[in-house]
């Protein structure tokens, strides 16, 4: 079958299931990645030892690589990685997504064009939100409605319709996107490593990173509908509820200091987490200590995080 020059990164933990099911997909396609990169964090010795058998199953149709790290981090993992890819367009998955067989062929075709520099997967599951509270609360932005944008208030938003065609984005989603390796070295960057364990806001921070960058050198980011990936959203190893809204709130204060979004944007995160706790109110959903923990965390580690610091121990 034949191969096409792209390296896909994986990063995996716990999760051998649904790596498994991911890893079929990806050389089950039309056409076969170069090379596949598994970063695995996987604690207990005999699933770790599953994950590398079915790593070993590929190496008779792929360049298949290996490697494990005891510290569970998606930013580190997805760093390790990319220093492991032997191509220049590199695809970074999650572990619970399946392709569709023409995907990574029209990866390839579309990344001929060498004023692409990335390209953000389309979830086939993801569905469309007409709440019109999104737009009062920072969630998405109305001017950007049609495109993948990132609003004030650090949320990463895809168009408000349907893509159809290719269409401009600001940032991609960490389950399935496609850079350069060279512009991302050229550029200098890289995973932001304080984003510890599995944390809202690594994707879209260095998306929007590479985004910027790509911009300034009038390079196009896109959305295309030929570049489809089903996320299956893995159950088995999650976030509980309480660090998970904690991390959200403090990733997003994060990384509005990191991009210079200035006071709009302090005042829009700030909003839009008031609209978090007034809807769980109204929902009677639960979490509502949580937002204001988190909030109150921000608060009192305001001067930290401005200058680029977050400890593990806010999260709790």
């Amino acid at each position: 079958m034949k191969r096409v020059k792209i390296s896909v990164v994986i990063p995996t933990m716990n999760r051998w299931n649904t790596l498994k099911e991911t890893l079929e997909s990806y050389v089950s396609a039309d056409v076969l990645p170069a090379q596949i990169v598994i970063v695995d964090q996987t604690k207990e010795e005999q699933l770790r030892d599953k994950i590398k058998a079915s790593v070993d199953l590929l190496r008779d149709r792929v360049d298949a690589t290996y490697s494990y790290q005891t510290i569970p981090s998606s930013t580190k993992a997805r760093n390790t990685g990319l220093s492991l890819c032997k191509n220049d367009i590199v695809v970074f998955s999650d572990d619970d997504i399946t392709v569709q067989p023409d995907t990574l062929r029209n990866v390839a075709d579309i990344m001929k064009n060498q004023q692409i520099a990335m390209i953000a997967g389309i979830n086939s599951r993801s569905g469309f939100s007409n709440s019109k509270l999104g737009y009062l609360f920072g969630k998405k932005s109305f001017a950007k409605r049609n495109i993948g944008h990132v609003t004030n208030a650090m949320y990463g938003r895809f168009p408000q319709q349907k893509v159809k065609g290719m269409v401009d984005t600001e940032w991609a989603m960490g389950f399935f996107f496609v850079i350069r390796k060279s512009l991302a070295d050229r550029w200098n960057i890289r995973w932001d490593e304080n984003l510890t364990s599995y944390a809202y806001a690594e994707d879209l921070d260095f998306s929007f990173s590479y985004y910027k960058q790509a911009k300034s050198e009038h390079l196009a980011c896109i959305l295309d509908d030929r570049v489809v990936v089903e996320h299956r959203v893995s159950d088995e190893w999650r976030i509980p509820s309480r660090k998970h809204t904690i991390m959200i709130v403090i990733n997003r204060e994060y990384l509005s200091y990191k991009h210079k979004m200035g006071l709009k944007s302090r005042i829009m995160t700030r909003w839009s987490n008031f609209g978090d706790i007034l809807f769980r109110i109204i929902k009677k959903s639960g979490g509502v200590k949580d937002m204001i923990d988190a909030q109150l965390i921000c608060d009192k580690h305001r001067n930290d995080l401005k200058n680029g610091k977050i400890n593990l121990e806010w999260y709790k």
